[in-house]
């Protein structure tokens, strides 16, 4: 036995974590069972390939176990009444069972606060997939939905595609037993935790001081740059709004709204093509902010203030896994919103973004944000946490720094199986966080690439309208592409788009 406690970023998570801002993740996997004939994949089954499994990563057997009031970060702990019934679930969408359908149930499940008494996961097996563009009558889908206390994105996903094969084997779920060594999780006594936590926080407040001191350039250009957002916000009171300036950075309510696409990956990377240097991801960031003006421009709210993009980057070392809790960098991405859209826009953001994904970077805007809280004395971090939705808090003031966030996933180049039903699509759903309400997901599998997005109801109430845009931003880049192709696309002009307010 061994005593486990959840380190800064996961701890900063669970402080977070609040009705109107549950800060769990969400992936979904979208499988075609129609080769299995009248074999079709039973939820028996697929529980038993969930029980199979469960001791491949602590977290699906052990909960969180707070300190008397938060002096010290969480620790980890045995769940002595684990139930896999109660974290496996089964439901079925009503007929039609089409995607309009599947978007609310996902958004109705997404919007629940996990359990925090118990194993911080969940697992649904969703039936009656019957009327979905590219899925088969007779179709379902996994969500799963886990704590980002437990796992950050890619560590989930990493951990769900496990659960898939590269053969399309109905007897999977017989074969895939792990024997993986369970090291039990035990927690000190309250007494313990009390004398652990103030040996801790003093030990933390000797190490800030001497960041401080340490990184003090760096540091202080960001206390500046907040510093002075937040003096704003107290000065201007309402006009808070304006920056950002978009209604997505108002605070949080408790439900959830999801919508998306599936479009072709080879549209992306032919885009991508059309600008030396450029990237899928350059694109679909275009795409994102795209979408997200033309919303805006809808409900004649668009400012002048080109917007802004916080996109989440892994930086795990190779080879970590689900063991590890969260090791992700949040850039701030100018999206160029003034330009025209497509390809001058495109130009702009890869620019003035020529590496989204460079290692050196990554790792050092991985350490500034984790220089904000990783020192905090627990209590502290506890408080900051509670007051996160507030108009003028910390946490608002560091993410209004992006309209929107954008995440991005690498699925399988091959085809995937689970039980022999083929994964033919998948996704996921980050949390939102109060001063950046609006999250899109980027996700790669085979010859497809998903755009979904999830934001709060009371500041999307029209989500429908929000994934027009999103269509009608990839038909701009398919119209252009087949322009190009035809030779009549006019010289770019450098114009750039006026603003409505």
């Amino acid at each position: 036995m061994a005593i486990y406690q959840v380190d800064s970023e996961d701890a900063n998570f669970l402080f977070l974590e609040k009705t109107e801002s549950p800060t769990h993740i969400s992936l979904i996997y979208l499988y075609d069972q129609s080769a299995l004939g009248d074999k079709p994949v039973r939820f028996t089954q697929i529980r038993q390939h969930m029980a199979n499994r469960i001791n491949s990563a602590p977290v699906f057997r052990q909960k969180v176990r707070p300190t008397p009031g938060n002096i010290d970060f969480p620790y980890w702990e045995d769940d002595a009444r684990f139930d896999l019934d109660f974290h496996v679930r089964h439901l079925a969408l009503p007929k039609p069972g089409d995607w309009r359908q599947f978007c609310i149930q996902i958004a109705r499940l997404h919007s629940r606060p996990l359990d925090l008494d118990r194993p911080l996961w969940e697992l649904y097996v969703i039936e009656g997939l019957d009327n979905f563009d590219g899925c088969p009558s007779g179709s379902f889908a996994l969500y799963f939905k886990v704590h980002h206390g437990a796992m950050d994105e890619f560590t989930a996903l990493e951990l769900m595609q496990s659960l898939n094969v590269h053969r399309p084997d109905p007897q999977q779920h017989e074969l895939s037993k792990q024997h993986v060594a369970h090291l039990r999780a035990v927690t000190p006594s309250p007494a313990e935790m009390v004398a652990r936590g103030a040996i801790n926080n003093t030990l933390r407040s000797g190490r800030l001081l001497l960041q401080l001191v340490t990184h003090w350039s760096t540091l202080g250009r960001l206390a500046t740059g907040l510093t002075l957002r937040l003096a704003k916000r107290a000065v201007d009171g309402d006009a808070v709004l304006d920056s950002p300036p978009t209604r997505f950075a108002r605070p949080l309510g408790a439900a959830r709204v999801f919508d998306g696409g599936f479009y072709p990956r080879q549209l992306i990377a032919r885009m991508a093509a059309q600008v030396p240097g450029a990237t899928a991801s350059h694109v679909l960031l275009a795409i994102c902010g795209e979408a997200m003006r033309a919303y805006l421009e809808q409900q004649g709210e668009m400012i002048k203030v080109p917007l802004q993009a916080l996109l989440m980057v892994n930086v795990r070392n190779a080879g970590a896994h689900a063991l590890i809790g969260n090791r992700i960098a949040v850039n701030q991405i100018a999206l160029h919103t003034g330009i025209t859209f497509p390809l001058e826009r495109l130009h702009a953001i890869c620019s003035t973004h020529p590496e989204l994904h460079s290692v050196e970077k990554d790792e050092l805007t991985s350490f500034r944000l984790r220089s904000l809280y990783e020192n905090l004395p627990a209590p502290l971090m506890a408080w900051l946490g509670r007051n996160a939705n507030r108009e003028n808090s910390v946490h608002r003031g560091i993410l209004s720094a992006g309209n929107c966030g954008v995440a991005e996933m690498q699925g399988a180049d091959k085809p995937l199986y689970l039980i022999g039903a083929r994964l033919v699509g998948f996704t996921g759903i980050p949390p939102l966080f109060s001063g950046c309400g609006l999250m899109f997901t980027a996700s790669s599998y085979l010859d497809q690439i998903g755009l979904t997005f999830v934001s709060d109801r009371n500041l999307l109430p029209d989500p429908r309208t929000m994934r027009q845009c999103l269509d009608e931003a990839v038909a701009k880049i398919e119209t252009h592409l087949k322009a190009k192709s035809n030779g009549v696309l006019p010289a770019p002009t450098g114009k750039k788009r006026t603003a409505t307010k």
